[in-house]
């Protein structure tokens, strides 16, 4: 099985139970040393008994030595806690101990009886039934001694046994029994302990992971809805809104049958352009949602608001079934009007000019091609313009003055043509328009009138040499025949310019 984040989850399992182990040895070792502390109370306590006459048989000096042998061992088994606090050295040395305090008690003639079974018992704690074994196998060595070598004593003074043989035997055999006993309950605690735990564990790991998935989830969109207006959880499986933005976290329900749109688009209508509301309406319609955006990540539309300009709607899939129908989906308003308002300046400076701000040669043939393909009105009208003496301005005055008669003969034009037509630059100095008019002489005698009151800061007058073709006047001509014709009027037009007023050609166009 792989969890979450793509690992392995026996692994994981594997790890988790490691470090529960771990942190459980730490906590019974520091038990342990609690207990060491406290055995260290055995030897005052015997010596009680002693005041009191109930252990004839000890010496002072036996409690004496108990308690001063428990509190070396309680030193040293802390020292060693404290520098490796999770391994499981310092539970057998405390094992060790207690098993020794209690074999000196047994030799002492303290009759400790079930108090063996306190080691093994203990043991369990460290969920492991190697070492519970491992106990056991060593109190029940530890306790044949101790009953080996006081048989002897308890024989004697006790008339229903003949030998100490015969104690030995009787003693260790009930001995036995309970420790067969204790074994059997004992390692059966310790199985279904290390089974408990670890079953936890993966549960335990089963939530972290899903947590994890929810927080990650969560994350993702709390960082999203940092670049939204407006952010809608929709779940669709508990039939609920929720609005991302609102600290309150209030989920509304919905109702398919009755409800055609989430409460947030019904507060939006009002902000989209009135001409919009039925595209928006349609577009967020929630009970079709899941159609349109199954085996999808994303759908999205835009549309222009009243406020916020221009905006984007979309609904996206957080989680989808096995037919990849989503059932948890985000729907957001993201405000594109400054996006659109740069698209729409690189589109604008990709067909225009920079100079002097008319449509370029890329934005003409874009427009003749378009004429191309369908039949020419009778008005329609192609006129081509040259600004003359150009190159008189550049090589005299410099570009700026070239520049400058550039400029002037653009905004000439643009003004004669107005709203009959669209001007293109489509060359240094020249210059091409699209007309509809059946009075292209006046458009001509505009320009005439135009260009003769203008005056500039580097050069004192302008002068334009315009040719056009009419399809009215060539009606068997197509696009192509006609701008060669108002091309060749052109030229026709700027001979006669510099005739007139006696210009070489040759050597200034």
């Amino acid at each position: 099985m792989v969890d979450y984040f793509g690992r392995r989850t026996e692994n994981l399992e594997s790890i988790e139970y490691k470090a529960f182990i771990n942190e459980n040895l730490k906590k019974v070792n520091l038990y342990l040393n609690s207990v060491l502390w406290a055995c260290i109370l055995v030897g005052p306590a015997i010596a009680g008994g002693i005041k009191l006459g109930i252990f004839d048989s000890v010496q002072y000096i036996t409690c004496i030595t108990i308690s001063l042998v428990m509190f070396v061992m309680s030193v040293v088994h802390y020292e060693i806690l404290r520098r490796r606090p999770e391994s499981i050295l310092p539970s057998i040395i405390a094992l060790v101990a207690i098993e020794l305090l209690l074999m000196r008690m047994e030799l002492s003639y303290i009759n400790i009886h079930i108090t063996w079974f306190f080691v093994p018992i203990l043991s369990i704690m460290l969920c492991n039934r190697k070492v519970y074994l491992a106990t056991l196998a060593f109190n029940y060595i530890i306790m044949d001694i101790a009953v080996w070598l006081v048989s002897p004593h308890y024989a004697s003074v006790n008339t229903n046994y003949n030998t100490a043989t015969s104690y030995f035997f009787n003693t260790i055999s009930g001995y036995t029994i309970e420790m067969i006993v204790i074994s059997i309950v004992g390692y059966a605690l310790t199985k279904i302990n290390e089974s408990y735990f670890k079953d936890l564990i993966e549960k335990n790991l089963e939530r972290s992971q899903q947590i994890d998935k929810i927080n990650a989830q969560m994350d993702i969109l709390n960082s999203m809805v940092g670049i939204y207006e407006y952010a809608n959880l929709i779940d669709f499986n508990k039939m609920t809104e929720m609005s991302l933005l609102d600290n309150n976290y209030e989920i509304h329900k919905l109702d398919l049958l009755s409800q055609t749109h989430t409460r947030m688009n019904n507060m939006l209508l009002s902000k989209v352009a009135p001409d919009q509301h039925d595209m928006f309406y349609k577009f967020t319609d929630i009970r079709t949602v899941q159609q349109r955006l199954t085996n999808k990540k994303v759908i999205y539309n835009e549309f222009i608001g009243v406020e916020m300009g221009w905006f984007r709607a979309q609904y996206i899939s957080v989680e989808a079934d096995k037919e990849g129908v989503p059932y948890i989906v985000v729907y957001t308003i993201q405000n594109i009007d400054t996006e659109k308002r740069r698209e729409e300046h690189l589109i604008r400076i990709s067909i225009t000019d920079e100079l002097t701000r008319l449509y370029n040669r890329r934005s003409f043939e874009d427009s003749i091609a378009k004429y191309n393909t369908e039949p020419l009105e009778d008005n329609f009208v192609i006129a081509c313009m040259d600004v003359n003496r150009l190159k008189f301005a550049n090589d005299t005055k410099g570009h700026a003055a070239g520049d400058e008669l550039i400029v002037g003969a653009a905004n000439c034009l643009f003004e004669a043509v107005g709203n009959r037509g669209t001007v293109y630059r489509t060359g240094g100095d020249e210059f091409t328009a699209i007309l509809f008019t059946e009075h292209i002489e006046t458009v001509v005698g505009r320009i005439r009138e135009i260009e003769s009151k203008w005056k500039g800061e580097y050069m004192d007058s302008l002068s334009i040499s315009v040719g056009y073709a009419a399809h009215k006047d060539y009606p068997d001509a197509d696009l192509k025949e006609l701008e060669k014709i108002a091309d060749a009027v052109m030229y026709e037009d700027k001979t006669r310019y510099y005739k007139e007023n006696g210009f070489e050609r040759r050597r200034y166009n």
